[in-house]
């Protein structure tokens, strides 16, 4: 299948499919997108954060997060990475003018995950530490793939988690800076954020997000 046939497909559910007929024999493909269909159809600012890989799992993400939401102890929530991702899809999400307090938006972190999507780049397992190099190659190959889902997702806003320098040189090469951390390619906001698994306190990586997000609305 060639980039051209791939850019033209309309429907998700085939793009994905065909993404995952051109993994290499024997690899697991690790489905993703909107968590919830209903809640993202009707959110007034549709958030989407796209990260690299996920860690050694082999599963349906966006079946496990909806589970997390549900199970009160699920493995997602012991870790750092989709707390944080709730808390900053919140921010977004009630950003007014102002940026709401981080204690709100941990308070409101598991709710605001329901009207996010979630994608990861390479859709197969990982390692605990990504392989940069083989990363690149993966994002290189596969970027008209990660390009078509996201225009097919719609997002008015998206979060690059630690993808920043992959999304520019393989999948939009056209998004444009136009403040601190943030790019717009069409309409759509492209925001460089740290993985959030980053080794930095949540509040930091918080308002790294919704401060440079605030100074973009604020231009």
């Amino acid at each position: 299948m060639d980039n051209k046939e791939i850019s033209e497909m309309i429907c998700i559910d085939e793009l994905m499919a065909a993404w995952k007929e051109a993994f290499p024999e024997g690899w697991h493909f690790n489905h993703d997108g909107v968590i919830s269909k209903e809640n993202w159809d009707s959110s007034g600012k549709r958030v989407l954060f796209v990260l690299k890989e996920t860690n050694k799992a082999k599963q349906n993400v966006v079946t496990a997060i909806n589970r997390a939401i549900d199970v009160k102890k699920s493995g997602w929530w012991r870790g750092q990475v989709l707390r944080r991702v709730g808390r900053w899809a919140y921010g977004i999400q009630n950003y007014d003018g102002v940026v709401p307090p981080f204690k709100d938006a941990k308070l409101n972190e598991k709710n605001a995950i329901k009207n996010i999507a979630y994608i990861n780049i390479r859709k197969t397992s990982g390692s605990a530490t990504t392989n940069k190099k083989a990363f690149d190659t993966h994002a290189s190959e596969f970027a008209t793939f990660v390009r078509r889902q996201v225009e097919l997702i719609k997002p008015d806003v998206v979060v690059l988690c630690g993808t920043y320098s992959q999304v520019k040189r393989y999948i939009f090469p056209e998004i444009k800076k136009v403040s601190e951390r943030v790019h717009v390619h069409e309409g759509v906001v492209f925001i460089n954020a740290f993985h959030p698994a980053a080794r930095k306190k949540s509040a930091i990586l918080y308002h790294q997000v919704l401060d440079n997000y605030h100074a973009y609305k604020n231009l």
